[in-house]
């Protein structure tokens, strides 16, 4: 509740109840409530009008960027995550939007400190936010998993995947690869190898594939029990599973198999046999590279795949098979730039950086500045990254709500 509304109700209560006492009955002094330490921080007068959450964590309201003028973005600084709120799975009012996670160490890393406080802030930790840039919240610190060491600082998030029913969520780290509970705000640790980071999640969220000691596993969340899986299965660091088949987003296509049976259904790739470039991709490494997709994405439900290149950007409709293409030209304006992170259907793309927001409503026929927005999101620490769209077919999948 609103202090100002909850000193209001409590002043009124105190006022009713001197009403109803006997007349004869002395009046007795109204005691005024202390004031804690965040109201008296919001009382001073501060020439950035930043309004604290905590005592040592306040917002910096900044206007957007964008198509749409006046847009007012909250920008966090969190000098003490511990007090920052944690995502809270029956906070309804978390989930009425899409939600992006991503790393972020919101503290300065400093080689000289040794202080144990100094030491926490600075290590990564990773995050949650609304699309529209409100309600951040603390995932996890994994403290549970990577307790804080003093000149032992490192700790640096390679990957995270939420599960589909929000509750888990699949990262890795230099070495560790986990599943965290938000429920029981327990950790399961998968794995611990240096090699590549992969997670898929099973559609009903039951299930999850990751990539470990150069294999693919398969564990079950019931029974907590891990299986290789053969040499004839594939999933992907982008993909996802949906409508009983598993899209596998690899360098050149998206590969689309049947979960149940593993069969292979079709792929969907740039270029094509029909294209004026596909004699030159096939004259092997030399000019393939040229179509090696060093950045892709995937929306919730498969139908869209984004890829780019050094020389081209790809958009696949994998129900329509059609593709889209474009030639990165620094003299002419992107159509299919920033959809590092792909909204439900191709609605809404934004950049996967998550220090400074990117966002875009797309027009009709996927192309950006249909409306555009930029702010800044993150006010203190060193970098955040690596966002990810979970909660994403909620608010059908738009990134802000109506008017907003």
């Amino acid at each position: 509740m609103n202090l100002k509304y909850l000193w209001t109700a409590l002043a009124a209560l105190i006022f009713l109840n001197g009403c109803n006492q006997d007349e004869s009955s002395t009046p007795s002094a109204v005691v005024e409530p202390t004031k804690t330490d965040v109201e008296l921080l919001n009382e001073q007068e501060w020439d950035d009008n930043r309004v604290y959450v905590t005592k040592d964590n306040y917002i910096l309201m900044k206007e957007a960027n964008g198509t749409i003028p006046g847009i007012m973005k909250p920008c966090f600084v969190v000098n003490n995550a511990k007090e920052w709120p944690r995502e809270d799975l029956s906070n309804a009012d978390s989930y009425d939007l899409p939600r992006v996670d991503f790393r972020w160490d919101n503290g300065e890393f400093t080689n000289a400190s040794s202080d144990e406080k100094a030491i926490y802030e600075a290590r990564d930790k990773i995050w949650s936010i609304k699309t529209d840039g409100t309600d951040l919240r603390l995932v996890t610190d994994f403290l549970d998993v990577v307790p804080p060491r003093p000149h032992n600082r490192t700790v640096t998030v390679k990957m995270m995947r939420r599960s589909p029913n929000n509750r888990y969520l699949a990262w890795s780290n230099n070495v560790e690869k986990v599943i965290f509970d938000l429920e029981t705000q327990e950790s399961i640790v998968l794995g611990a190898d240096r090699g590549h980071s992969q997670f898929l999640w099973a559609e009903d969220s039951s299930y999850l594939y990751f990539e470990d000691r150069a294999k693919y596993w398969k564990y079950e969340l019931a029974t907590g029990k891990t299986t290789q899986m053969d040499d004839e299965f594939h999933f992907s660091e982008v993909g996802v599973i949906y409508g009983g088949k598993r899209y596998v987003v690899s360098d050149f296509a998206v590969i689309v198999y049947d979960e149940k049976t593993n069969k292979r259904l079709y792929g969907i790739g740039y270029p094509q046999k029909t294209d004026a470039n596909y004699e030159r991709f096939m004259q092997g490494s030399k000019y393939s590279s040229e179509f090696k997709w060093k950045n892709k994405s995937i929306s919730p439900e498969g139908k869209y795949v984004w890829g780019e290149t050094t020389k081209y950007r790809v958009l696949i409709n994998t129900e329509t098979r059609d593709v889209l293409v474009e030639t990165i030209d620094r003299k002419r304006k992107s159509q299919y730039r920033f959809f590092d992170v792909l909204g439900l259907n191709a609605e809404y793309v934004r950049s996967a950086s998550a220090g400074s927001a990117r966002q875009y409503k797309l027009t009709k026929d996927k192309k950006l500045f249909a409306q555009t927005q930029h702010w800044g999101q993150i006010c203190s620490g060193h970098s955040a990254t690596l966002s990810w769209l979970y909660n994403g077919f909620v608010n059908n999948g738009a990134f802000i709500k109506e008017g907003k």
